[in-house]
């Protein structure tokens, strides 16, 4: 008897087949991958956001656990360990960062590896980022970042696919360049997180469900419930495929033979979608397996209030949609999207049965309304949010790419000129656009004020630094820092240099509370008057090197929340300013070092 195949290689085959039926499909994934991975280095051996600094740190304090303790005790306490049970990002960035780990070993340094048992949180654990050898970090953000690269291809090509199946291989090329060309992925794609690859296991299992709804196979809704459960598993959030898989479910069983009571009533295969989904969010946890309920019922239950929580500044719904979309698309592609979800709407409406015939099949009608009722579900779901950023809502842009594709070829079949035209002008003008956000990732402010540092600063000297982790600040590793201090810290009265950024200047904004984001919002007053008489030397401190473009008088200047005007440059100049915990991009990366130049002055302090 034959083995029946694999997934893998049922995807492999499915891939070779492809490629040798679209001469344009490589080229596209290609461009993916140039794009998505130019500038992943940036900012190494530091980190680019949080996110990505709890999930190199959790795999590689994993591991240090188990070399210290090499038993059951020591896996627990490995794999336990960290800021939250976090999902399979602990799975998938425990093996980018292997080959690190087996490297230490061979080279007799895995001493190293151990030291990093139980870090300490001070200053987003920078002790055991100062102390630990740069090669090590240098290597693990590599391997994560490049996993995420690998990661965001792949979703380029399920766009491609989905697309295909949707309509035609025209409408999957033009879906997936349009992936392609979006700025806000390119940028998480550099990015080690949990948000690209919980995206590629969602649109895998959209694939897998729009097949389900087109062909009524059990096997692909149950590979399509499990896929959406690693996506759950890697992102909560995306706890939203659950109506998806149920509205893939629904739109079956109007369709289907016999009575609609009967299609409906089908507990074995709802049952079996649920148990596989559950078992994979469970496996997809490590915490879990460990043994740790605790921790991971915290995770999933006791988080309820991000939708009320305040990040950025006051302002409408529509606002905070708008800033994000036009950031991550650009105009074009926006006003591209936008269109493109209102002609799915309408074509929609046009193919809909009759109430005589709300049982009949009608081609294409229900493929496209599982992708946009996910749309729908989504951007109801964030709607309720008090603000996001492009991170929170991406699983949309495939969504949306796909969507916009499908609206794109019906005008060019009806109207071919014109719809070449707007084809034309939404694929360059986002390739322009997304090219020259990718593009500035070479030359980045904080990337340049850390190399000056490492050239022009003493091995000695120490800096002192305001906000509240190392890696939102231009520093050379193993430099010595004066941090906000701790109960108990002695501190440097008078360091050699001291670091003002961009998050230390928002302060000199003389603006209410409510347009304040939560991280500059504590203190304002007195932190104000202190950086302004920093700035003007009144410490004994003169700036020394610049980096980035100084803001007029030092005060940077955001959208007004609620401003529909003072948006417009937000979807034309691709690193805008944001807000929140994305990747900081130049427009948020002034950095200004200021030198001791005189007699210290002990009586200052400063208010952090």
């Amino acid at each position: 008897m034959v083995p029946r195949p694999g997934w893998f290689g049922r995807a492999k085959r499915q891939l070779c087949a492809d490629l040798r039926a679209d001469p344009y499909l490589g080229y596209i994934l290609v461009g993916a991958l140039v794009l998505a991975g130019f500038g992943f280095w940036h900012r190494i051996p530091s980190f680019a956001t949080w996110d990505e600094h709890d999930r190199v740190l959790d795999a590689l304090v994993a591991y240090s656990e188990i070399v210290a303790d090499p038993s059951l005790d020591g896996v627990r306490e490995g794999v336990a360990w960290s800021r939250a049970p976090f999902g399979a990002t602990l799975w998938v960035y425990a093996l980018a960062v292997l080959p690190v780990v087996l490297a230490a070993a061979l080279t007799g340094q895995l001493d190293a590896i151990a030291a990093m048992q139980d870090p300490s949180s001070a200053y987003a654990h920078y002790q055991v980022w100062a102390e630990t050898p740069r090669w090590i970090w240098t290597w693990s953000i590599a391997f994560v970042r490049l996993t995420n690269v690998v990661f965001a291809v792949v979703t380029v090509y399920l766009v491609y696919r989905l697309g295909t199946r949707l309509r035609n291989r025209a409408t999957g090329r033009l879906g997936a360049v349009l992936l392609t060309v979006t700025f806000g992925f390119l940028k998480l794609a550099k990015e080690g997180g949990e948000d690209i690859p919980a995206t590629m296991c969602f649109v895998a299992s959209l694939y897998l469900l729009v097949g389900y709804v087109r062909t009524g196979e059990r096997r692909q809704f149950y590979a399509g419930s499990a896929v959406g459960g690693l996506a759950i598993a890697f992102k909560l959030t995306l706890g939203l495929a659950v109506p998806v898989v149920a509205l893939a479910f629904l739109l079956r069983a109007r369709i289907d033979d016999g009575p609609l009571r009967r299609a409906l009533w089908r507990p074995r295969l709802l049952l079996g979608g649920a148990a596989l989904g559950a078992v994979v969010i469970v496996v997809g946890h490590p915490t879990a397996l460990v043994g740790d309920f605790e921790a991971v019922y915290h995770r999933w239950f006791g988080r309820t209030g991000r939708p009320d929580r305040v990040v950025g500044p006051s302002a409408p719904t529509w606002w905070w949609f708008l800033r994000t979309y036009a950031s991550a698309f650009g105009w074009p592609l926006l006003l591209g999207a936008i269109g493109g979800l209102a002609a799915s709407v309408v074509h929609l409406a046009r193919l809909a049965p009759g109430r005589a015939e709300l049982r009949a099949r009608a081609p294409g009608f229900d493929e496209r309304a599982l992708l946009v009722g996910a749309l729908a579900i989504f951007l109801l779901f964030f709607a309720r949010w008090h603000d996001w950023r492009v991170h929170h809502v991406l699983p949309t842009f495939p969504l949306a790419a796909v969507l916009l594709a499908d609206a794109l070829d019906r005008l060019r079949d009806h109207r071919l000129r014109l719809g070449r035209a707007a084809v034309a002008a939404v694929v360059v003008t986002s390739a322009v656009y997304a090219s020259v956000g990718v593009g500035m990732y070479a030359s980045m402010p904080r990337d340049e004020a850390t190399e000056w540092l490492d050239e022009n600063a003493d091995e000695d000297a120490t800096m002192e630094v305001y906000f509240h982790a190392h890696f939102e600040n231009a520093i050379p590793h193993g430099m010595t820092l004066n941090t906000p201090p701790e109960e108990g810290a002695e501190l440097d009265p008078c360091p050699e240099y001291i670091q003002v950024g961009d998050k230390e200047l928002l302060y000199l904004q003389d603006i209410p509370t409510a347009q304040r984001s939560s991280e500059v919002d504590f203190a304002p007053a007195p932190r104000q008057a202190y950086i302004r008489a920093l700035l003007d030397g009144e410490y004994n401190y003169e700036i020394v090197a610049e980096f980035g473009e100084r803001p007029p008088n030092f005060v940077p200047h955001r959208p007004e929340p609620g401003s529909l005007r003072e948006l417009v440059p937000l979807g034309i100049y691709p690193h805008s300013d944001q807000y929140g915990d994305e990747q900081e991009l130049a427009s948020d990366q002034y950095v200004a070092i200021l030198r001791l130049e005189g007699d210290c002055v002990e009586s200052r302090s400063a208010p952090w």
